[in-house]
């Protein structure tokens, strides 16, 4: 019996099948991780193929060719008119496979790839669908050569406030420093200079961080390389938590066995490089620590929101130790997505941020107008700094508007938490701060001011 799609899964579905109808030729379907683009896929390909025809699907790793073979099983695709590999494999084999009516493409911000081209150059004539959660390539090149449309599912915010994507807490513990951070030919940064910009105490901060904010949280942890990957799971194993090392290069059958293993709950923390940063999908994971800093959108998006697939009452963790939030925002940060490449010389990362701090007493990451931690209550001290000054600047008047001072909102702004009488006060001093009635609440409470009103 086939998956009953959410409303907005039905709806990408049909908007898809209205741009291929419309002569699109190409199609890029853009929807956060998590949203279940597995299922859309499945039912894309269920539809085309009751109506006879031919369905090639490619990604570019293996785990996630296993996982999209089993949701067109439960999806009822018939397997005998699809074609599902790895990219190499079809780029390999494109005089031997049967000629598909329709190509669906996963992870399609790879889609620039010399192979993928191979494969859209030899099937020209072929309509083409493209998934992505971050379309998104470091040098700014576009994809308005290979889809013509694009068609895009709800925001992050959405799905979170729809319980389609579990809500989370951000904490960041810089443990790297930016200055020795060095760009290798990719625009990433390079292993190198990663390495060296790590603080001594990593691999032991890294453990009491998590012991700290997400002790016995099934935990996948990424690392900046295979060496950093196995230190950090030695460091866990020595504080007797169950971890594992695992990339790319791990022998195939011991790899299905630790993913086996993590998914069923034997190993807490899996640590890896390069490995489970897209489309891996373990919903009992319930925290993401990222060790590694990093300039790539896409990497940053499908890691911190790897520990977000929905489960009733989770409250996912996102540890992040290179304070790239800085670089990128959040997970449910608003995004711009577009066809088109972005200018090279300009630095753009589709973001269009809220301004965010962290906390200096429970290391949360926060709106920066937050006078109170929503994380752990305290108060946070308002720093001054010295503005610049750009001497050549003219000042231009765009309104105009009157001061008028209320004294008694000075007073309460100036009045103690202390000298309040009850709630209401509180309540008072709160709205003259301009402090949320959080604020009030937790003070209300230290003080034993609840009952009184």
């Amino acid at each position: 019996m086939p998956f009953k799609l959410f409303d907005y899964q039905q709806r990408l579905v049909d908007e898809t099948r209205q741009k291929l109808a419309e002569g699109n030729h190409g199609v890029l379907i853009v929807s956060p991780p998590g949203s279940g683009k597995s299922v859309i896929i499945a039912e894309i390909a269920r539809l085309t193929v009751a109506k006879g025809g031919q369905v090639m699907f490619f990604v570019h790793r293996q785990e996630l060719v296993n996982q999209i073979t089993q949701s067109f099983q439960k999806q009822d695709v018939d397997l005998m008119h699809c074609t599902i590999m790895t990219v190499g494999k079809v780029a390999n084999r494109l005089d031997h496979l049967p000629k598909p009516n329709l190509i669906i493409c996963d992870e399609s911000q790879h889609s620039r790839a010399k192979t993928y081209l191979k494969i859209f150059k030899y099937y020209s004539d072929v309509p083409r669908l493209g998934f992505s959660g971050s379309p998104w390539r470091m040098n700014g090149a576009g994809f308005d050569d290979i889809y013509s449309a694009m068609v895009k599912g709800p925001t992050v915010k959405w799905l979170i406030e729809h319980k389609k994507l579990s809500p989370y807490k951000y904490y960041s513990v810089t443990l790297f420093n930016d200055e020795k951070l060095k760009k290798s030919s990719t625009g990433d940064y390079t292993n190198q200079s990663v390495s060296d910009s790590a603080k001594p105490t990593l691999y032991g901060d890294i453990v009491k961080t998590w012991m700290d904010k997400a002790f016995g949280q099934r935990t996948i942890v990424y690392a900046h390389d295979t060496q950093h990957s196995k230190q950090i799971a030695a460091e866990f194993r020595k504080a007797g938590i169950s971890a594992k090392h695992c990339d790319s290069k791990t022998p195939s059958d011991e790899r299905k066995r630790i993913m086996s293993d993590f998914r069923k709950g034997k190993i807490t923390v899996l640590c890896n490089f390069g490995l489970v940063d897209e489309g891996y999908d373990v919903k009992e994971c319930t925290c993401c620590v990222i060790a590694r800093p990093t300039e790539s959108l896409v990497f940053d998006i499908q890691a911190t929101m790897r520990c977000m697939r929905y489960l009733p009452n989770k409250m996912a963790t996102i540890i992040d130790h290179a304070a790239n939030y800085t670089r990128f925002g959040l997970p449910d940060t608003p995004r711009q997505w577009s066809l088109e490449g972005r200018p090279k010389k300009k630095r753009s990362n589709n973001t269009t941020s809220t301004p965010i701090k962290t906390c200096p007493h429970c290391w949360a990451v926060i709106p920066a107008q937050c006078h109170v931690c929503p994380q752990c209550g305290k108060e946070i001290q308002v720093e001054t700094e010295q503005m610049d000054v750009d001497a050549t600047k003219q000042l231009e008047k765009v309104g105009e508007f009157k001061l008028t001072t209320d004294y008694t909102t000075v007073k309460l702004g100036k009045m103690k938490p202390e000298n309040a009488q009850n709630m209401s006060e509180l309540y008072q001093i709160a709205k003259a701060r301009g402090y949320k009635p959080g604020w009030a609440y937790m003070q209300g409470k230290r003080l034993g001011l609840l009952n009184k009103k």
